[in-house]
């Protein structure tokens, strides 16, 4: 009987901790994944060492990061990239790809992890997260303007990339020729399949209906859902890539217009009372436990400060350049894309946490990797504050 109480024991403290800190940090106006990973880091072994990362308390993890990753996919729009693609796209050079690069480069030359790992480190800390930017782009105003939908565009096709790429790597791929082919079969599978499912949108939303008025029960939408989100999975997981991958893509297809605005709004806020009660700060705060930024050590710690440093300077000054020399933005509007476009948080920790679990980087790896998102998360919206 023991067993069982300290899981139950070490889930209920990082559940509770996780929600205490991430509210303490919304009260200052910074994210809640920081305050998260910040109770994780306190109560694993970087501090107090009163809770462990044990395979139950993985086994929790797992379901949680398939929601979470179901729910940034559900919460992404397809139609906006569409609309905005050349100016979403020419922003996501400037604000991920080229970063990345640099990012890379100088994580090669300072880590000790070996080039795959290095990469990972650089992709976690680069990469832009859907839940982050797209809640700043919501608390400034800027969903209805253009400069919100160039910067949700652009985010989308950043996430993408960074899941393809994990996907890459997760095969070992080792040339660059194989990359670029998978990323290129897998984004025109991936527009084919939505391609053919939103022209079935009547057909869609009528098994809903259907299904519905059969058993009589509101949340019938909620459990097609689920099953579509896992069918994907599993199809990525039988071809080899990981199923949160899947999660992630099915999310994307499944949007608003796709199953109804009634239906699309009763199983968001389903979903979204899920995470935010109980998957996101279980996943976080698990997340910030299996860290140990004892193990990493202060030179390394010092490498990462020059590589996030690197990423996120060479991001706000070519984002700025870019949108005001691209698509004549306003210098407000240049600094509003450029700062929110530095939002760091969920996409980045999901694919540590995946690079983890498959033996891609090490402990110490991810422990940085960790490190630098929730720094540059707590410190970009202290810079669009002073803005």
């Amino acid at each position: 009987m023991e067993v069982p109480y300290d899981i139950i024991y070490e889930v209920l403290l990082v559940l509770a901790s996780a929600v205490f800190l991430g509210e303490v940090f919304e009260h200052f106006g910074l994210p809640a994944v920081a305050g998260e990973l910040l109770s994780g880091l306190i109560l694993g072994p970087t501090l107090l060492g009163v809770v462990t990362n044990t395979t139950e308390a993985q086994g929790v993890s797992t379901i949680a990061i398939f929601f979470i990753v179901f729910l940034i996919g559900l919460e992404m729009k397809t139609e906006i990239i569409r609309k905005y693609i050349i100016k979403g796209t020419a922003t996501t050079l400037t604000s991920f790809v080229v970063p990345f690069v640099v990012a890379t480069v100088v994580a090669i030359r300072l880590f000790p992890f070996g080039v795959t790992a290095d990469l990972v480190v650089a992709l976690v800390v680069v990469v832009p997260s859907i839940s982050i930017v797209s809640a700043m782009v919501i608390q400034y105003k800027l969903l209805e303007l253009q400069t919100g939908q160039v910067i949700l565009a652009s985010v989308i096709i950043c996430d993408v990339l960074a899941f393809v790429v994990l996907a890459a790597l997760s095969q070992s791929a080792q040339n660059l020729l194989y990359i670029f082919a998978f990323i290129a079969v897998f984004v025109v599978v991936f527009a084919a399949i939505d391609w053919l499912l939103n022209t079935k949108v009547e057909a869609f939303q009528l098994l809903l209906r259907s299904a519905s008025h059969l058993l009589r029960r509101e949340n019938v939408s909620y459990a097609i859902l689920i099953v579509v989100g896992l069918l994907v999975s599993y199809l990525f997981q039988a071809v080899g890539l990981s199923y949160i991958i899947g999660a992630f893509f099915a999310g994307l297809i499944l949007h608003e217009g796709l199953i109804g605005r009634e239906a699309f709004g009763r199983v968001s806020r389903t979903f979204t009372r899920m995470n935010e009660g109980f998957f996101i700060p279980i996943f976080f705060g698990f997340a910030g436990v299996e860290a140990n930024l004892l193990a990493a050590g202060l030179p390394l710690l010092g490498a990462l400060a020059v590589v996030a440093g690197a990423s996120i300077a060479t991001s706000l000054l070519l984002t700025y350049k870019g949108a005001t020399s691209l698509w004549k933005a306003s210098g407000d509007e240049a600094r509003d894309v450029a700062v929110i476009l530095g939002g760091r948080g969920a996409v980045g920790i999901v694919i540590a946490t995946v690079a983890v679990d498959n033996g891609i980087i090490d402990l110490s790896a991810y422990s940085l990797a960790v490190f630098g998102t929730m720094a540059i998360s707590i410190f970009v919206p202290l810079l669009i504050k002073r803005r």
